[in-house]
């Protein structure tokens, strides 16, 4: 007879921590170089097929759950720990310099963070380039946030000739083109990202 063995929480726990740290591992890299918002949306940017707001939604929710599985994996291992930190207390003299040298580590890179110095302010400005560097190019929108505007509103800003604009995304072959519809709607509506309805209208410009 196969005798089944009892749900372990610890086992649990400790699976779900490496789990989440793996995908926050992830997330934080792709939130690390992913482009601005302005920008990420005016060119359509995905990754893995995830758009620049799901992976900071997964990253956040992540961070909170790792939170979560933490507490209650030390609720469930709070007997060896708590053995193990009054052995410590006991031996505490023998490695307080460990102690102290860890303290101080964090709390200087706490520090040197909240100041934006060597070596996290390089590294955050590492993370200014990746995410400036998605502009190149020409693929900064001239207005941020301009694909939440209806075309009538785009043409406007942009100088465009609405009739002329309409014209050039009809004959293009787009469909569901007027000139309520935002510009992104219009994209998402065409499977394309907002930049290249912009490319379209740019043979569209108003004569001087």
């Amino acid at each position: 007879m196969v005798v089944r063995k009892r749900f372990q929480p610890r086992a649990f726990t400790t699976t779900c921590l490496a789990c989440t740290g793996a995908v926050l591992a992830l997330t934080g890299l792709v939130c690390y170089v992913k482009p601005p918002s302005r920008i990420s949306e005016w060119i359509g940017w995905h990754f893995l097929g995830l758009e620049k707001g799901t992976w900071e939604a997964l990253h956040t929710v992540f961070a909170l759950l790792f939170v979560v599985i933490a507490a209650f994996h030390l609720w469930f291992n709070r007997r060896p720990l708590l053995t193990y930190l009054l052995a410590r207390l006991r031996t505490g003299r023998e490695r307080w310099r460990e102690m102290a040298a860890a303290l101080g580590l964090t709390a200087a890179f706490i520090l040197m963070t909240m100041l934006g110095v060597f070596p996290a302010g390089p590294i955050m400005d590492l993370s200014d380039q990746f995410s400036e560097g998605w502009g190149a190019d020409g693929n900064a929108p001239l207005i941020a946030r301009v694909e939440k505007f209806p075309l009538a509103t785009y043409c406007r800003l942009m100088e465009i000739d609405l009739t002329t604009a309409l014209h050039r995304l009809e004959v293009a072959g787009l469909e569901g083109v007027d000139a309520e519809s935002q510009v992104r709607d219009i994209a998402l509506r065409n499977g394309l990202p907002p930049i290249e309805i912009g490319r379209l209208l740019d043979t569209a410009l108003v004569e001087p």
